[in-house]
C-alpha cells in the first residue's frame, strides 16, 4: 500500500457490498489510505476476493457475507470490524437494489424489498454503528444515495422514494448525532458503471447508458469516480462538513439543455 497518503491509519471500517462497483472502489482505497477495512457482500465470494486484493496489497481486510436486510447480520459485521480494527470508525452504507417498476406494477413484496435493502438497512447499521463510534469519540457515516432521490425516474417508485428517504435520514443524524462528533453526509451518484447498471444497458437499443446521453458530459461515471467523493466526505477534510448531500452526476441534475439556444 502507497505511504504517500495514510490518513486513515488505525481506523476501522464497515463497507456495505464492496464485492463489486462502488463498494469495491470504496474498500480498496480506504484500506490504500490506512484503514482496516469488513469488507461485506451478499456474495461471500465477491466479499473474499476484495479482501484479498487489499492483503496482497499489504492491506488489512477481512471478508464477511452480509444480507444488509438481516438485523442479526448487521450487529455481526459491526462486532466484526470492531474485533478487526479495534473500533469502529467509518461506515459506509452502499448496499442498493431496483426493480424499475410503477407503483401499478408492483407487487408489496416487491416495493417492501427495495425499501429495506435500500433505505432501512441504513438505520439498522447505522443504530448498531453510532454507539461504537461515540466510544472512539466520533467518526464518520456517508450513505449512497441517487439523483434519484432528488430527481424523479420514470418506472422507479420505490427507487426514488427510498433514495429521498436516504437524503433525509442523512439530514436528520447529522442533526441528531453531531454532538457526539459523528458526520453524517451522502453521495447522489448518477449514471455509473456497475454490475447493476451494465445489465441494463444491455437492453438499451446502443448497449449504451441512456442516461449518460443525457448528462452534459456524455459518460458514465466509473465506480473510484463515486468512491472518491465519499471517501473525501469520511476525511478529516471534510471536519466540518455534516448534513450534506453531494451529487457525482456529471451534470446531470444541473438544469435542462434548451436545444434551440445551442443553434443560435
Amino acid at each position: 500500500m502507497s505511504a504517500l497518503l495514510r490518513d486513515f491509519e488505525g481506523k476501522g471500517a464497515l463497507v456495505t457490498a464492496a464485492g463489486a462497483g462502488i463498494g469495491r472502489s470504496i474498500a480498496l482505497d480506504l484500506a490504500r489510505r490506512g484503514a482496516a477495512v469488513l469488507v461485506t457482500d451478499r456474495s461471500p465470494a465477491d466479499a473474499r476476493q476484495v479482501a484479498d486484493e487489499i492483503d496482497a496489497a499489504g492491506g488489512r481486510a477481512q471478508a464477511l457475507q452480509l444480507d444488509v436486510k438481516d438485523a442479526q447480520g448487521i450487529r455481526d459485521a459491526v462486532d466484526a470490524t470492531v474485533a478487526l480494527a479495534g473500533g469502529l470508525d467509518l461506515l459506509f452504507n452502499v448496499a442498493g437494489i431496483n426493480i424499475p417498476k410503477n407503483v401499478e406494477m408492483m407487487e408489496e413484496d416487491e416495493w417492501a424489498s427495495v425499501l429495506d435493502v435500500n433505505l432501512t438497512s441504513i438505520y439498522r447499521s447505522a443504530k448498531h454503528a453510532i454507539p461504537q463510534m461515540r466510544r472512539r469519540g466520533g467518526g464518520a457515516i456517508v450513505n449512497v444515495a441517487s439523483i434519484a432521490g432528488v430527481l424523479a425516474e420514470n418506472r422507479c417508485g420505490a427507487y426514488s422514494a427510498s433514495k429521498g428517504g436516504v437524503v433525509l435520514l442523512t439530514r436528520n443524524m447529522a442533526m441528531d448525532f453531531a454532538r457526539d462528533n459523528i458526520r453524517v453526509n451522502a453521495v447522489c451518484p448518477g449514471s455509473t458503471r456497475t454490475p447493476r447498471t451494465e445489465g441494463y444497458w444491455r437492453n438499451s437499443p446502443t448497449g449504451k447508458s441512456e442516461m449518460a446521453e443525457l448528462c452534459p458530459m456524455k459518460r458514465s461515471a466509473e465506480p473510484e469516480e463515486i468512491a472518491r467523493p465519499a471517501i473525501f466526505l469520511a476525511s478529516a477534510d471534510a471536519s466540518y462538513i455534516t448534513g450534506a448531500i453531494l451529487v457525482v452526476d456529471g451534470g446531470m441534475t444541473a438544469g435542462f439543455r434548451i436545444p434551440t439556444f445551442d443553434r443560435m
